[in-house]
């Protein structure tokens, strides 16, 4: 006959002894099967397994396996989806007991763990005695302060966590590196939960579940999160394998994206776990929100340097090339485009382009073909071309961001630059300061452009747009001190009184400038005309041999005549310069006004070179 009282208190006081002398030492895992081990021993039992209940669970407590702070989730207990989960209702649907099992609950009848084991007589005859009851409020009893104490040690597990990655948090300005830190905890903390980020924006780092926020075509759950800052829970959708937690990632100035979690089917997120993951959402939110700031002000300083230097540098009395060529090079450094160019407008209209500065890319075909087609882009009212993100840009698909801004004058536009990018890597941020860039660069080179064309009424003659006596003789003046060899040709025009007489200085000025804007035409890029006095042209041309002169000579007597209404003709003197002859300036021109001389009174129209007895 069993004497179930001596059980009963047997059974308590090893209990007692159990949780006053190990609770300190063991885990709750291995509190629980000690107890297992105790309940067997007591009533002769040999196979028992014990079942911790959890977040509307049971769980399994495998013997023997000692749970590690990689494997706890915030609850403390493993969160795996291999683990195999006991229905409780298949455990107690006969009520408290059935043949092999035990529910063990709390003074509230919560249950707390369940004993499943293959009964005996003992177990049976206790069973049907008195002191049933008892048994199960000293294992409730138990089990509830086994899992309390747990429960604090989990939660100073997680403030510690916390602490420790809110340190991390303040001790770094770098958006990347905070991401990166929440998401090694949260991972830590949900062991086997599915875990995703949705950032709002874009981040060099590649972290482990992250994707940018999709307004259109994310979750409700998520979007409400996202747009109201507080935690949302979904349970039962089709398509989740179990209740999804939406947490925003908030700061004082928004939200900067949002933290998902999907707990196992059939099970929800505790209390616990839900405390935790607003706080250190709440608290990577306001560390990512003091780095974007101080990453946005320091971007700021760096960008007002920038353009501080670069204005600077445009004021400081560059011509217009060196300037082109500058803002090449900042624009290169500061935005790193693939290709680029400055392109600028010509003719009285402005309906001409012209390259002041570019890549390869735009002496193609191709290159061409796109520089016209922002011409017309910008001509027909777009203030500005951003295209970014693309499959082509603007029709060439090796890029995929195109940018192109107008350089203007007093709201005219006189030319434009376009940068290429092959990723889409310029950001509007890019886009704004290349803005205030051209901003104060069109003022410069607006400046520069009064500025020469202010040297230009100073430098060349009204009339005929051919440079000063005065402006031609300092050229040349230092061009033979610096120049090995030249030649000069003065020039002029036959009887031109007579065509004033016969049809009036209107007429005669219009010969004239029939005649100077043949010239300037054809010493373009190779020589320097002046308009010397009267009907008198000087021209200078440095590099060009004896042969080149002579052929020049003879295709301007022969030329002006079929170019001028009415016809006209010229005498021309001619004469080369030798750094070795050391001729004087004056000593030159004055040989050359003697050949010139000579051509007059030798029948005009012909050209008389210095030196040489006759010439054509």
């Amino acid at each position: 006959m069993y004497n179930h009282e001596l059980t009963l208190i047997e059974m308590k006081c090893d209990v007692f002894d159990l949780f006053s002398s190990k609770v300190d030492e063991l885990s709750m895992e291995e509190m629980l099967h000690e107890c297992k081990k105790m309940f067997m021993s007591h009533f002769e039992i040999k196979n028992a397994d014990i079942l911790l209940y959890d977040n509307n669970r049971f769980i399994p407590l495998i013997e023997g396996e000692v749970l590690d702070e990689e494997s706890k989730s915030t609850s403390g207990i493993r969160s795996s989806k291999d683990q195999p989960i006991v229905n409780i209702m298949l455990l107690a649907h006969t009520g408290d007991i059935n043949e092999d099992s035990l529910i063990i609950r709390d003074n509230r009848l919560n249950p707390l763990a369940a004993l499943i084991f293959t009964a005996t007589d003992k177990w049976h005859a206790f069973a049907e005695s008195p002191y049933l009851k008892d048994i199960k409020k000293v294992l409730g009893t138990f089990v509830g302060q086994v899992v309390k104490v747990h429960q604090l040690s989990a939660n100073e597990s997680m403030y510690r966590r916390l602490f420790e990655v809110t340190e991390h948090f303040n001790s770094t300005m770098d958006s990347d590196v905070i991401i990166e830190e929440m998401m090694r905890t949260v991972l830590k903390s949900f062991s086997g939960y599915e875990v995703q980020l949705l950032l709002s924006q874009g981040y060099k780092d590649e972290t482990k579940g992250y994707r940018l926020f999709d307004y259109m075509n994310e979750r409700a759950s998520a979007v409400d999160a996202f747009l109201s800052g507080d935690l949302t829970i979904e349970k039962n959708a089709e398509d989740l394998n179990g209740t999804l937690m939406n947490a925003p990632i908030g700061g004082r100035q928004g939200t900067y994206g949002v933290l998902q979690i999907v707990a196992f089917k059939g099970t929800n997120f505790t209390s616990t776990q839900k405390n935790f993951v607003k706080l250190i959402t709440n608290v990577a939110g306001s560390a990512l929100e003091n780095a974007n700031l101080y990453e946005q002000s320091s971007r700021l300083v760096s960008d007002l340097q920038l353009v501080d230097e670069t204005s600077r540098e445009l004021n400081s009395n560059l011509d217009i090339e060196c300037m082109y060529g500058y803002l090449n090079e900042q624009f290169m450094k500061s935005f790193s485009p693939d290709e680029i160019a400055f392109v600028t407008l010509k003719g009285e209209a402005a309906d001409s382009i012209e390259f002041a500065s570019h890549t390869p890319l735009f002496e193609k075909e191709k290159g061409k073909k796109m520089v016209e087609s922002i011409f017309d882009r910008l001509k027909e009212g777009e203030d500005s071309i951003f295209d970014v993100n693309s499959k082509s840009a603007d029709g060439i698909s090796d890029f995929t961001s195109l940018v192109a801004l107008p350089i203007t004058n007093n709201e005219n536009m006189i030319g434009f630059v376009i940068l290429l990018h092959k990723d889409d890597s310029f950001s509007f941020d890019n886009f704004k300061l290349l803005r205030s860039l051209i901003g104060h660069s069109s003022l410069a080179i607006s400046n520069v452009m009064l500025r020469d064309q202010l040297q230009d009424l100073v430098n060349k003659d009204n009339l005929t747009k051919l440079y000063t006596r005065t402006y031609f003789d300092q050229y040349v003046a230092t061009r033979i001190e610096n120049e090995e060899s030249g030649i000069f040709f003065l020039m002029d025009i036959d009887d031109f009184k007579l065509v004033n007489d016969t049809f009036g200085h209107y007429i005669g000025d219009i010969v004239l400038q029939q005649i100077a804007s043949f010239i300037i035409s054809k010493v373009d890029g190779i020589g320097f005309a002046s308009r010397w006095g009267g009907e008198e042209i000087a021209i200078f041309l440095p590099d060009a041999t004896f042969d080149n002169g002579v052929e020049f000579a003879e295709s301007l007597v022969k030329e002006i005549p079929a170019i001028t209404e009415p016809s006209v003709t010229v005498s021309i003197g001619m004469g080369d310069w030798q750094a070795n002859e050391g001729a004087s300036f004056n000593e030159l021109f004055q040989s050359i006004d003697k050949a010139l001389y000579h051509a007059k009174g030798n029948g005009k129209n012909q050209f008389i070179i210095h030196g040489v007895a006759s010439a054509n």
